[in-house]
């Protein structure tokens, strides 16, 4: 009985195999999909052997195919419509680099740089350590050997002096 299975797909697969590449040649204008999808419709057939009527199977091999259009044409549908969805995302996501911008956002943090610089050392090394580096406070008194409060002391007068540099400037 396996070997009558196997001589009905083989005769099948002669019979069908241009005609359904031609079907979907005309219609998706890719080979190797077309080779795929036919070799979907004999393996479709295959399973169906058994119950198949080996006298007029053209009707069930194509209804096979027309099908497998519509499948294909869905699943499409569905990954074009994910597809434009993600890109709407990921464009309301990321805003464009405005060379404006740019140049605002470079002007700024010069300013800022120069506000830092401006501060004496000791200041500007502890408010960088408490701000940038997000360290504790307690971590930055044993780094520098100095005392919580001292350090306290100097994140209050760089965030003062740094409100007062912008205050005026706004």
């Amino acid at each position: 009985m396996r070997r009558e299975a196997v001589k009905v797909i083989a005769d099948l697969s002669v019979r069908f195999r241009p005609a359904l590449m031609a079907f979907f040649l005309r219609r998706i204008h890719n080979f190797t999909e077309a080779e795929d999808l036919t070799q979907e419709v004999l393996l479709r057939v295959a399973q169906k052997s058994e119950t198949l009527d080996t006298g007029r199977p053209d009707a069930y091999v194509f209804q096979i195919a027309a099908n497998l259009l519509r499948d294909r044409a869905r699943r499409s549908n569905v990954r074009e419509a994910y597809l434009r969805g993600a890109a709407i995302i990921e464009e309301a996501r990321v805003e464009e680099r405005d060379p404006d911008r740019v140049l605002q956002g470079k002007q700024s943090l010069a300013t800022v740089i120069a506000a830092l610089h401006e501060m004496p050392e000791r200041t500007r090394t502890i408010f960088i350590l408490f701000r940038l580096e997000n360290l504790k406070q307690h971590q930055i008194a044993d780094m520098l050997g100095v005392s919580v409060r001292t350090v306290e002391q100097h994140v209050v007068r760089a965030s003062l002096f740094l409100r007062q540099k912008f205050g005026e400037e706004s």
